[in-house]
């Protein structure tokens, strides 16, 4: 039973689909050129970070919906969407940004959790809509933990509201960093993407559009198992073996020694006496 292996498993998991909902937190940037020049939008629900951009904030039209298809009130897809006024001078070619979600899972593993979604894509050519869909993953570097508590109660926000930040701190190539030194964290892994291009007579009601479609399936959760529950699943295989050695390979190594099924020798280990 040892050495076939899985007898103390150390790890193990389940399905389970995901509570999510939108903290209505992001910051995005787009950037492309303007009459040959570069230049830069920024918008946070972060005051600080519009402070730092200073001209550069401009506010998009934010809209969020979501749906749930088998009415579990549990949320199933949703829908972000974000934009901004531009001019047709205005030729956008890059965006990046990060929204942050709520993540709870209730079942085995106990988790509650900020969720941060990033979009970081670059046209070749100058665009009015970026369309990124796909399905938000839980990304773990341990098994989770089951103990009483809430995992990810005390986890920093990439975007703290009451608290003053620096450029540096909250620059796109930072929040990935601290989003990956994470043990738990999320990312969407993009089913399709299409990048629209822009086009000619649209001033005065130019505008650059980023639409989000996040899908939430059935999520496996890695998981270190209990005590209780190792030793049960040890046992039983412990149990298995023992049953299946008494049942057939004792009955077999008796058939095959008392019908002398191979070849046999059969030897005194006393001694033989001397005969004078």
């Amino acid at each position: 039973a040892y050495y076939s292996g899985g007898l103390w498993v150390k790890e193990k998991d389940y399905r389970e689909q995901p509570i999510v909902s939108f903290k209505h937190a992001h910051s995005v940037r787009i950037q492309g050129m303007r009459e040959s020049q570069p230049f830069e939008l920024v918008h946070s629900t972060i005051p600080d970070i519009n402070n730092l951009a200073g001209p550069s904030v401009r506010i998009p039209e934010v809209r969020f919906e979501k749906e749930d298809h088998n009415l579990d009130q549990i949320a199933d897809l949703m829908h972000l969407s974000l934009s901004f006024p531009i001019r047709e001078s205005e030729g956008v070619t890059q965006v990046q940004g990060v929204f942050l979600f709520r993540y709870v899972l209730k079942n085995k593993v106990r988790v509650d959790m900020e969720a941060p979604v990033f979009v970081d894509y670059s046209g070749g050519v100058p665009g009015r809509q970026l369309t990124m869909d796909g399905r938000l993953t839980l990304k773990v570097a341990n098994p989770l933990a089951v103990r009483p508590g809430v995992l990810g109660a005390n986890m920093e926000s990439l975007l703290p509201m009451n608290v003053r930040v620096s450029g540096p701190e909250v620059s796109f190539d930072s929040l990935i960093a601290k989003a990956a030194a994470r043990n738990e964290t999320t990312v969407l892994e993009p089913v399709r993407t299409s990048w629209d291009t822009a086009f000619q007579g649209c001033d005065p009601q130019c505008k650059f559009t980023l639409k989000l479609t996040v899908r939430i399936p059935n999520e496996k959760v890695l998981y270190v198992p209990t005590f209780i529950e190792v030793a049960k699943f040890s046992w039983i295989q412990f149990l298995s073996t023992a049953i299946f050695l008494a049942l057939f390979v004792r009955p077999l190594m008796g058939f095959v020694f008392s019908q002398q099924v191979v070849q046999t020798i059969v030897v005194d280990d006393k001694p033989m006496e001397k005969i004078y």
